[in-house]
């Protein structure tokens, strides 16, 4: 019987392992099959104020949150199976997300394949080069930062290619081969509010 087509999704990433005798993290490549990207559909309420009669208000989103559905809900059911001593999902990359059947997906940025960015780069000559990159997630920020950015991508961007030199340079140096860095986490800078103690 053939495998019904519907939406292929590659992942990799870390699990957290555990055993009698060990605990600690592993890498995993997967890929996930779907019927639809509609499954992985959620919907939000935000608070937005209330009428004149007092009723609340809310604003509904729906957006698609493939990474959050298959970190919570699916890679828990799927990496079970696959691997004996899996005990929960540390993080999850999407690398790639593709119609078996041949259609067009109409993808946001932070889902697309590096084939589908390189494609975009060139289109809309962002001066970005995708081979600089070591993690499919921090080019797909970039791009993002540089549309609605570009002065503060542009001045961020020399710093950023440094460390991702270093970062480069870093696996070589450890003979780390394949593997990968977790990612960076973005540093939000905190509102300077005053205190009591401030003049």
């Amino acid at each position: 019987m053939a495998k019904q087509k519907g939406i292929k999704i590659t992942v990799h990433g870390r699990y957290y392992y555990k055993t009698e005798s060990a605990k600690g993290t592993k890498p995993y490549e997967l890929v996930v099959r779907s019927p639809s990207l509609e499954m992985y559909r959620e919907t939000s309420q935000k608070y937005i104020g209330t009428d004149d009669k007092g009723n609340s208000k809310y604003k509904t989103n729906n957006y698609l949150n493939i990474r959050g559905q298959l970190k919570k809900r699916l890679l828990p059911i799927l990496l079970g199976r696959k691997f004996t001593d899996f005990a929960r999902v540390r993080y999850v990359v999407i690398d790639e997300v593709v119609s078996e059947t041949g259609d067009k997906l109409d993808l946001p940025i932070n889902l697309r394949s590096k084939k589908q960015l390189e494609l975009m780069i060139r289109d809309e000559k962002i001066p970005i080069d995708v081979s600089e990159y070591l993690e499919i997630d921090e080019l797909r920020s970039d791009i993002v930062q540089f549309i609605q950015e570009p002065e503060a991508f542009l001045k961020q961007k020399p710093l950023k290619d440094k460390r991702r030199q270093e970062e480069r340079m870093f696996l070589e140096m450890n003979d780390m081969g394949d593997e990968s860095l977790p990612p960076v986490r973005p540093v939000k800078a905190k509102p300077d509010v005053g205190g009591i103690l401030d003049d």
